[in-house]
């Protein structure tokens, strides 16, 4: 029996490559809506409804503030993470990271869809965007190295931004261990 999953398309290409070997069907939210949280809303129970419920989630608790009645109401089960950084990093890693100084991170999802998301969503200009990415004192690109980061698409939301951007390699591991207690605890009711 095939197990569906829900996710945001953020991750899409880490859980691709985590979930090739398993017998998994993942659906994907747009991972723009994550800007409007009436659309994101909307998007995730008409995801949830069509799946029948009954699904495990990827998308991060703090994603919406009422993450988790959505979720329940739907008699589905959310990953263990805030975010999808936490989902790569950890809470206690991103705690330490976020010790070192104001750091906004960055996903080769996000990098993929950065347009989409301040651009085309917030209708940010680049004087807007520098005004709210200035608080941050840099960017921080987390690495799965599951595909390719464009060296260009780094360039231009540095321009865009005008915040140094840092990348930091990141494995899998951790993203593996949450995805793994999310599908065996789905496996195990069945």
């Amino acid at each position: 029996m095939t197990l569906k999953i829900l996710a945001c398309g953020i991750m899409r290409h880490e859980l691709e490559f985590l979930l090739k070997e398993r017998n998994v069907e993942t659906g994907y939210i747009d991972a723009a809506l994550h800007i409007d949280e009436n659309r994101l809303a909307d998007a995730l129970t008409g995801a949830l409804e069509e799946s029948g419920g009954d699904v495990p989630v990827v998308i991060g608790a703090h994603c919406h503030t009422d993450m988790e009645r959505i979720i329940t109401a739907h008699n589905s089960r959310l990953i263990n993470a805030a975010s999808c950084i936490e989902m790569l990093l950890g809470g206690e890693e991103k705690a330490r990271l976020d010790a070192e100084s104001n750091t906004f991170y960055l996903t080769s999802g996000w990098l993929e869809q950065w347009r989409a998301i301040f651009i085309d969503g917030q209708k940010w200009d680049a004087v807007d965007a520098r005004q709210n990415f200035g608080y941050y004192d840099r960017i921080l690109l987390l690495d799965t190295g599951v595909i390719p980061i464009d060296d260009e698409k780094i360039l231009e939301f540095y321009e865009y931004t005008q915040v140094p951007i840092e990348i930091m390699p990141v494995d899998l591991r951790h993203l593996n261990k949450l995805l793994g207690e999310l599908i065996d605890q789905d496996e195990s009711k069945g």
